[in-house]
């Protein structure tokens, strides 16, 4: 998906069907490694795996979503001034 849409940024979950987020994280970041990724789980244990630390943000799942709104704003923000 990554390919064929450009994204400026990708909001991802760990589990997955098929594959997990932590290694669909990792094929995004081995062709895209200055892509921002912001992994978005209902688990916050994931935030303990060092693998997760290769993502820009870790949100974990709420009803409210004004912090994961927040963390893709700060991001496409500091993107931009790059």
């Amino acid at each position: 998906m990554v390919e064929a849409e450009h994204p400026d940024l990708v909001v991802m979950d760990i589990r997955l069907p098929g594959m997990d987020g932590l290694e669909a994280m990792s094929k995004v970041l081995e062709k895209h490694p200055r892509m921002p990724v912001v992994l978005n789980s209902a688990y916050s244990s994931y935030h303990e795996n060092f693998m997760s630390w290769a993502a820009d943000a870790y949100v974990v799942k709420s009803a409210d979503t004004d912090e994961l709104r927040a963390r893709v704003r700060e991001l496409l923000q500091s993107r931009s001034e790059a």
